[in-house]
């Protein structure tokens, strides 16, 4: 397989006022801020030429000098219109989407506007990668062509792709290329991210480059089945079930007793294997994706839908959850009046999988441990990773263990913050010398910004500023002294 770079020069992409969004169906009013969408092209790979779709919502605040924030969401395969409509973008989807008088009135599920949108904080960037995921396609195919028509993708050829659309998209709103730009994704962005971060280090957009931002994420591991964990047994999973209280103490030191290492290195006596079925059996059920999450719906799993184009296969609605706005969103998008709005044909075909479920991908870093290691140790970028604490999957346990084997010296210790400056817990946060600040959300499931987004929305803000996360600070108590709270601009509607 070969991958052909072809950057286009200034006057060979299509004018940014072409892709201005005048509306969005679903949405009355005004829009929040100016919105674009449309399509970069990103090259070729065994000649099909290749368009990523973006959204891109300027900041609310001052366009001009605000930051850049680029967001994509993980899977590999998941469409990053579901970060923007269901986690942090201007505008959410929710179950509620389909039973307000506008729906019945219309058939197009209602946007509500978030609180908490990052659109406060900067412009939004949402891109869809690599073709075909979400809006996004190849030629001959099309916008019409499905899962498998853009060939196959791994992780270097992913990074390359990426660097193109962010050189391509500065050409296209050449007016953002003095920004500071900060990457941020989730899940198997874990991977995406630091990938691209390097190879832009290398290229004309180092200068605007001033940090990542990675949630839950995903370092090394496979996709199609395999944990996308450093360890080939179930250590992690033990630790946070036993951690969150799901199981019983006696049946963890049995499990300590018959594995030992084989919780590292991989269950292959039968003791160790009876003793993690007592502790399944011990946990009950759980949503793979929030400890916490009790909405329950037989058509979680699906085996037929073209959403996914999962090929009988049962696979997880990737990053959302069954009672949130996921199920709106896939009527969302089908929608000719949204194709229409967005500037999309009214024969494309929208895409959104896990895992790699649906088209072709290969695992070609096998740990983005030296990755971040090297962006890190060289001072080149203000790194923040973050964590829901109630990720059975990419766990909390797990972050803290990675971010700390990088043997960076701390700054500040494991403490505290706060949404408020005051006592309203947003988590706990670890400082370490070099830019590099390991984060956790308390009750936040693997989609931090949709669980808790008044959380996501304080520590990015805090992250973005350069500042301290919120302090604890708990009245007429001598044990934490006279913390005074960071304060930080009003959130308003």
């Amino acid at each position: 397989m070969w991958f052909h770079l072809f950057p286009l020069l200034g006057g060979a992409l299509p004018l940014p006022e072409l892709d201005v969004v005048q509306r969005l169906p679903g949405w009355e009013g005004q829009l929040l801020s100016k919105t674009y969408s449309g399509y970069v092209p990103v090259g070729e790979v065994d000649g099909r030429k290749m368009y990523e779709h973006y959204l891109f919502f300027e900041s609310e605040g001052d366009p001009k000098k605000d930051p850049l924030i680029m967001w994509t969401n993980g899977g590999p395969g998941a469409s990053s219109l579901i970060g923007s409509f269901t986690e942090l973008g201007p505008y959410y989807l929710s179950h509620l989407s389909t039973e307000t008088d506008s729906y019945r009135r219309t058939g197009v599920p209602t946007l509500f506007k978030s609180s908490y949108r990052w659109t406060k904080l900067g412009g939004l960037i949402i891109r869809n990668l690599p073709p075909p995921v979400g809006f996004s396609y190849c030629e001959p195919a099309g916008p019409s062509g499905d899962g498998h028509s853009c060939g196959s993708w791994n992780d270097t050829q992913t990074a390359r792709h990426s660097l193109i659309f962010m050189e391509n998209w500065m050409q296209k709103f050449p007016q953002y290329s003095s920004h500071d730009l900060y990457l941020a994704g989730e899940s198997y962005a874990g991977v995406y991210v630091p990938m691209l971060a390097r190879l832009m280090l290398s290229s004309p957009l180092r200068q605007q480059l001033k940090g990542i931002a990675v949630g839950d994420g995903c370092t090394c591991g496979s996709v199609n089945g395999a944990q996308c964990l450093e360890t080939a047994g179930p250590f992690f999973s033990v630790e946070f079930f036993h951690g969150h209280g799901q199981f019983s103490d006696k049946t963890y030191r049995e499990i300590q007793s018959s594995c030992g290492d084989e919780l590292i290195h991989g269950v292959k006596s039968n003791a160790c294997r009876s003793a993690l079925d007592k502790m399944d059996r011990e946990r009950g059920y759980s949503f793979d994706y929030n400890l916490y999450e009790e909405c329950y719906d037989i058509d979680l799993y699906e085996t037929s839908q073209p959403w996914h184009q999962i090929n009988n296969r049962r696979t997880w609605h990737m990053d959302g959850t069954p009672c949130g706005g996921i199920r709106a969103l896939r009527e969302w998008v089908n929608q000719s009046v949204v194709k229409e709005a967005l500037h999309v044909a009214k024969d494309a075909f929208f895409f959104s999988g896990d895992n790699g479920v649906g088209f072709t991908y290969n695992l070609t870093e096998p740990s983005l441990l030296p990755w971040y290691r090297e962006i890190i140790e060289k001072k080149q970028l203000r790194v923040l990773i973050y964590n829901g604490d109630a990720d059975p999957g990419l766990n909390s346990f797990y972050g803290e263990n990675w971010t700390s084997s990088l043997g960076f010296p701390s700054l500040q210790s494991w403490r505290p913050w706060t949404r408020d400056g005051k006592m309203k817990m947003g988590g706990y946060a670890t400082r370490y010398v070099t830019d590099f600040d390991y984060v956790t959300i308390r009750g936040a499931g693997h989609m931090v910004p949709e669980y808790k987004p008044e959380a996501a929305f304080v520590m990015l803000q805090s992250f973005l500023l350069n500042q301290d996360y919120p302090q604890l600070r708990m009245p007429n108590s001598s044990r934490f002294g006279a913390l005074a709270p960071i304060v930080l601009p009003p959130i308003v509607e």
